[in-house]
């Protein structure tokens, strides 16, 4: 589990000295300056009051307040140019930042496995990880090795995402080569197998040869999905992150969220963790309790805040609801 008193993005307001603190110095600044006039010997020579100095002095005044009127002007004159080009600058990040999630939706439903389209393919995806999920299991332990629950996610999504075949193995293996070279052989052999195949893709209703990769279709979905997101990360005027982003995470589906909680294990999706954005965006939060078996699969608990999913939160509120009645 992630620990830090404050893992999530939370947009606070710049109250209203900060938010206005070019005007009051400017204010004070010009206040200051013409205010200096008053220290001038020729205001200061005697304590007695006479006609003529106190008809000069009126003048004066007039001029000191007609001073302080311009000032204000220039005041309000720059405070109306800023709050322009602040709605100017969020206006052109919306724009674009609207247009990233319309190419998302379309990249979404322009995605395909033979009958299977749109985010109905992330279902299929998950049941074809969690086969090779098993295929990795039997040759490990046919092998002799002993994985962890993490690394064993991350040799079957490497599976998942290259498969097996003529130029798919080759990628297949390079990316395994940190393991025992005679379980990745035995772990390809095992996914090319015609028998097991046919069998995986008539008992689990694929519909189309598994273990066969997905790349061409995750690394320009994840590749977009990563750009979106980093797109709100890193603008620097006033906005609230977390709403925009939890619109980006409003548009994936569980399995969507599901898979991309396993991209982020593996060398291919790290630089999620390395950024922060799965936690600090809550960007996987709607995957329900118990999605991945915490025995046989996987314990999501373990890579999260104690308050990080939305099932935690629902039962958070039960619990207080209950304390309070």
């Amino acid at each position: 589990m992630q620990d830090s008193q404050q893992p999530y993005e939370i947009y606070k307001k710049p109250d209203w000295w900060k938010r206005n603190s070019i005007e009051i110095w400017i204010t004070a600044l010009g206040l200051f300056v013409i205010a200096l006039v008053f220290s001038a010997d020729v205001y200061r020579e005697t304590n007695t009051l006479n006609i003529e100095g106190a008809a000069q002095l009126g003048d004066f005044v007039g001029g000191f307040i007609g001073t302080i009127f311009t000032l204000i002007s220039v005041l309000l004159l720059y405070s109306t140019l800023k709050d322009q080009r602040t709605a100017s600058t969020i206006e052109k990040f919306e724009t674009k930042y609207f247009e990233l999630i319309k190419m998302h939706r379309e990249n979404v439903n322009e995605m395909g496995l033979k009958d299977h389209l749109g985010k109905k393919i992330f279902v299929i995806l998950i049941r074809e990880f969690r086969e090779i999920l098993k295929i990795t299991i039997k040759t490990a332990q046919k092998c002799d090795q002993n994985f962890e629950q993490k690394e064993l996610f991350i040799i079957s999504y490497h599976a998942l995402f290259f498969g097996v075949g003529p130029n798919s193995s080759r990628m297949l293996k390079s990316s395994l080569t940190n393991y025992d070279k005679n379980f990745v052989d035995e772990f390809e052999g095992a996914l090319n197998n015609k028998e097991t195949k046919n069998q995986v893709k008539n008992d689990r209703k694929l519909g189309y040869t598994p273990f066969e990769g997905h790349q061409s279709r995750l690394g320009h979905y994840y590749r977009h999905l990563y750009q979106t997101v980093c797109y709100v990360e890193n603008q620097t005027c006033d906005i609230n992150k977390y709403e925009y982003v939890k619109t980006i995470r409003a548009q994936l589906t569980t399995h969507e969220q599901a898979l991309l909680f396993i991209n982020c294990l593996t060398i291919i999706g790290e630089v999620w963790w390395d950024k922060k954005l799965l936690i600090k965006y809550r960007f996987v939060q709607n995957i329900p309790y118990l999605f991945f078996d915490k025995e046989n699969e996987i314990d999501l608990e373990r890579y999260f805040p104690s308050d990080y999913f939305e099932w935690q939160e629902n039962n958070k509120k039960t619990k207080n609801k209950v304390l309070t009645s």
